[in-house]
């Protein structure tokens, strides 16, 4: 009768041509998604943008709305809902108060903030793609639980102008919260700068 045992060496051969065979099945499940490469550059700009945003908000927050066109490009487009705005002048106008509405007293008791959420930011050099979603928590007194007033996403294109970081198009889109003025240009839409990054 044939001794059917294998031998030391078709044994090792027997067991590499088994890993190759499994690590190249698995191979394909176990590819991470390609991120950006990070260099201490694109660090940089990412942390100089994601301030930028957060500033922003910060500073609508506190209710210094006419100075939010400094953050954008001469050239700038805004949409907020379907209600667009190009350049400083026009965004200065969207974020002011309507014709004859006042504004609202301030209650020292009821605070809100903008929450940032989920960054995503791309940067290319000189330009970034971002994408964050923004919630809106107001607080009504220190007794008080908090409340959820809106939500929504931003996906905006920035541009490097100077060394410094500008937002170049904005779009702003509600999913849940929006405001009344834009009712009228309000459609429910994806990311509008996924056409062009695509």
């Amino acid at each position: 009768m044939k001794n059917h045992r294998f031998s030391p060496g078709r044994t090792m051969l027997f067991v590499r041509a088994f890993a190759t065979t499994t690590v190249l099945t698995l191979l394909p499940f176990a590819t991470p998604v390609i991120a950006q490469q990070v260099t201490m550059e694109t660090l940089l700009d990412r942390i100089q943008v994601e301030d930028l945003l957060t500033r922003y908000y910060y500073e609508l927050s506190q209710g210094e709305s006419k100075a939010l066109s400094g953050y954008f490009t001469e050239d700038a487009l805004l949409d907020v809902d379907g209600t667009v705005a190009h350049g400083h002048a026009e965004i200065a106008a969207l974020y002011a108060p309507a014709e004859g509405e006042q504004a609202a007293p301030v209650d020292p008791s009821r605070r809100g903030h903008m929450l940032l959420t989920n960054p995503v930011i791309e940067i290319n050099g000189d330009t970034a793609i971002a994408h964050v979603i923004w919630t809106g928590v107001m607080n009504e007194g220190v007794g008080k639980a908090p409340s959820l007033y809106e939500q929504g996403r931003e996906d905006s294109e920035l541009r490097k102008v100077n060394g410094k970081w500008l937002i170049s198009k904005r779009y702003i889109s509600s999913d849940s919260g929006l405001p009344d003025r834009f009712d009228a240009t309000f459609e429910p839409r994806d990311n509008p700068l996924k056409a062009t990054t695509d």
